[in-house]
């Protein structure tokens, strides 16, 4: 079905093109034309050139029919008939008629109904082999085998709907042709195509039937431009696919070039978050220690406010949550119920005896409480 559609959508371009565009038929412009006598004993020049033609002279062929050569020699006469009886001789006749300045296209020329034609109808899915599909069938559609003519098809009209394809073939017997044709190609001059005039009616173009099936001009035109679109296609394809790959990988180089900007910030914002992290997690620490050991600094506050100016301390211990305290008062007995006045602790105690020091009128004392908070 891709083929179809490619080949519909050539053919379609091939249409648009205007006519001055389109590639000249090089037979049209320069080529060397054989006409062959009714009797088959000569063949007449002509070379066509630039669009017109001239007759260049005639070449008698001593033979019965397009066969048995008879030694005569070759000449040119003075009324500009070229004459030769055998293949050097007529090699010598075609180079001097400019064969081998037509660029090696010789046509060889019959007359208007030479051709057989009928009109054929076959499936539009055979037009992308009419050479075979028409090979095949001949037996079927004319009395000859594919093998016993040259032919030719033009296509007349296309029913896309019914799937079907309305063409002309044209057809010429090579039996006839045969002699003549072998003589052509033995002086070096072999016929690329025949040319008949008149053969399509209404038509001025003339039908050209190749001698050898190579695919016309058009045909070879629109193979390339179906293997130009089936690039242009897979070309298409191809990029569909790796074009997406493409953009991602272009846009995983950008965000990599992004991320490596700002990864020294990544790094400056991490490190900061450890020690956030970090002091927290000592904060923490502190914080648990302080729970169950109690906060020296405000237990010695605690102790500063109840203690008396007069009294004072030279030793403190907070040890698991137990307050000693030692130090020298006047009045030792007084400081149980000071200390017992404050929430901070629980149940003072002298922790030893108390010991007077004689001529100063000072207690030594030593103390345990427990620590509140």
């Amino acid at each position: 079905m891709i083929a179809d559609v490619l080949t519909w959508w050539s053919r379609q371009m091939l249409e648009l093109v205007p006519a001055r565009f389109a590639r000249p038929d090089p037979s049209a412009v320069g080529a060397l034309l054989v006409e062959p006598y009714p009797r088959g004993d000569g063949i007449r020049l002509v070379r066509r050139q630039a669009g017109e033609e001239t007759v260049l002279g005639d070449v008698p062929l001593r033979r019965n029919g397009f066969g048995d050569t008879q030694d005569t020699g070759v000449a040119t006469d003075p009324d500009g008939t070229l004459d030769a009886d055998d293949d050097a001789g007529l090699r010598t006749a075609l180079s001097a008629a400019g064969a081998n300045g037509a660029g090696g296209m010789v046509l060889l020329r019959l007359p208007a109904g030479t051709a057989l034609q009928r009109d054929v109808t076959l499936p539009l899915a055979a037009e992308a082999g009419l050479d075979r599909v028409l090979a095949y069938e001949m037996d079927r559609l004319t009395p000859f085998a594919a093998d016993d003519i040259f032919f030719s098809w033009a296509v007349l009209r296309r029913d896309r709907e019914a799937g079907r394809m309305q063409l002309r073939l044209s057809l010429v017997p090579k039996a006839p042709l045969l002699p003549l044709l072998e003589t052509l190609r033995s002086a070096g001059a072999g016929p690329r195509a025949i040319e008949i005039r008149g053969a399509s009616p209404g038509s001025a173009r003339p039908l050209r039937i190749p001698l050898a099936h190579e695919r016309p001009a058009s045909a070879r035109q629109e193979r390339r431009l179906l293997l130009m679109a089936g690039g242009c296609c897979a070309m298409l394809a191809l990029l569909a696919i790796v074009l997406p790959f493409i953009l991602q990988s272009v846009a995983a180089h950008k965000l990599d070039r992004q991320v490596a900007g700002l990864q020294p910030r990544v790094d400056a914002v991490q490190a900061l978050r450890r020690r956030i992290a970090g002091s927290t997690a000592g904060g923490d620490l502190v914080s648990t220690e302080r729970r169950r050991l109690g906060d020296a600094l405000g237990v010695m506050a605690a102790v500063t406010r109840v203690l008396p100016d007069d009294s004072y301390l030279s030793d403190f211990t907070l040890r698991q949550g137990v307050l000693t305290i030692s130090g020298q008062s006047p009045g030792a007995a007084k400081l149980i119920p000071a200390i017992s006045s404050d929430s901070a602790f629980s149940a003072p105690a002298f922790a030893a005896p108390v010991t007077r020091i004689e001529g100063q009128n000072t207690d030594l004392f030593s103390i345990r409480a427990g620590v509140t908070r």
